[in-house]
């Protein structure tokens, strides 16, 4: 679902500031699924192609695959596994075979294709959508979900989207929007790193104003406010992929998942994962104290020091506590700790680029303004106007694509 990021083990104890106010969790929340499931009139004889995941699932925790297999009326025929496979049990970027499920076959698309092909789909009428996603744009689901709605329009058959909370809730605008030229499997259309939106409205806006003209049907939820970040839904947390195993894994996967492509580690492969900015070289406190003045949305920094389990030695930097996820800004906090470690260490910060692709940095924010701004010593707040014209461009354009209020 990311790109590769660089392995650790070993974890450091350190105190985490108390979390922000919780809204009442919501009994009634509905998903799509539950919604198909109440009235599924409209696919009744239809042969199903389902799209989806084990983090799939109706709001008490049963998988759509199942709910659905087993429901009056309701006919599936194929399902289609996006990255990490049907069980979630691949790794990022891992190949994921076709395979056959209670005699229902199991379509792969990361593996040979990426996109359902003719074959695929003629043995199915309807295509439908189950997949939860984290709300940040280089995670692979959503361009699944795109390449599934072109494939649909292609072969003339409708599409369903079965929406699902976005996990940093819909509140939150935040970071570059993709240029064309940045163009991948994770990031297909030009939508900033935060974007704010459920799969459903995602689903919406590729379809009209990126000219998928799919015959689309989104399925909203029941009881979902923009507000509600996923500790509000009251829904039991599957892990979309693997290492997102802790309900509040989202907010830190969106801040410091952009640190692929530079010489820094966010702690994956540890009770840390994304939780920490760390390097051999860091100033830990200095770093801590000089971010904490900036007092940034949601958050504060705690010095941190994790022994690398290659060399023994000790990498050093900060953990993010986010204090409130509702007003946390991921982007904009990421690139004001790495403005204050490019102010701090100079040029230790260094980014990686293979030897026949962009940086890889500038592929996972969608553009190369970020790491130029960076390597000139901006500061952050001059990187961040650099891409407030384009976000705000775009928080007009979503407007007429949400559901929720």
């Amino acid at each position: 679902m990311r790109v590769t990021a660089i392995a650790c083990a070993v974890f450091v104890l350190l105190a985490v500031l108390p979390a922000g106010p919780s809204l009442a969790q919501n009994p009634g929340l509905k998903l799509g699924a539950d919604m198909l499931l109440t009235d599924g009139g409209s696919l009744a004889g239809r042969r199903i192609g389902l799209v989806t995941h084990h983090a799939g699932t109706t709001a008490d925790g049963e998988r759509t695959m199942n709910a659905i297999a087993r429901a009056a009326g309701l006919r599936l025929a194929a399902l289609f596994a996006p990255e990490h496979g049907i069980d979630g049990t691949y790794d990022a970027g891992q190949r994921v075979p076709t395979a056959v499920s209670r005699g229902t076959p199991v379509y792969s698309l990361h593996g040979g294709t990426f996109s359902p092909t003719r074959q695929m789909l003629a043995r199915v009428d309807t295509l439908v959508v189950d997949l939860q996603d984290v709300g940040a744009r280089p995670f692979t689901y959503a361009s699944t979900m795109a390449l599934v709605m072109r494939a649909a329009a292609d072969s003339g058959k409708p599409i369903v989207i079965l929406d699902r909370p976005n996990p940093l809730g819909g509140v939150i605008v935040d970071g570059p929007v993709l240029e064309p030229e940045f163009r991948s499997f994770i990031g297909m259309y030009s939508i900033p790193y935060i974007h704010g939106m459920t799969l459903g409205e995602l689903a919406a806006l590729y379809n009209r104003a990126f000219g998928i003209n799919a015959q689309l049907t989104v399925i909203p939820m029941v009881g979902w406010e923009r507000r509600m970040v996923w500790a509000d839904t009251g829904l039991t947390w599957a892990d979309p992929s693997p290492g997102l195993v802790e309900s509040d894994i989202a907010p830190y996967y969106a801040a410091t998942g952009p640190l692929d492509g530079t010489n820094l580690w966010n702690g994956v492969a540890t009770d840390s994962r994304y939780r920490v900015v760390l390097a051999p070289w860091i100033d830990a406190p200095r770093l801590a104290e000089r971010l904490n003045r900036y007092n940034l949305a949601g958050v504060r920094f705690t010095p941190s020091a994790i022994p690398h389990p290659h060399t023994g030695k000790v990498w050093q930097g900060v953990r993010l506590n986010v204090t409130d996820p509702r007003v946390f800004k991921p982007t904009t906090t990421i690139v004001h700790v790495l403005a204050e470690i490019r102010r701090m260490h100079g040029n230790k910060l260094t980014f990686k680029r293979p030897r026949r692709a962009p940086y890889m940095f500038d592929l996972v924010w969608g553009t190369r303004q970020v790491r130029l701004g960076l390597q000139r010593g901006d500061s952050a707040e001059k990187i961040i106007e650099g891409w407030t014209p384009g976000l705000e461009r775009f928080v007009k354009l979503r407007q007429q694509f949400l559901l929720y209020e």
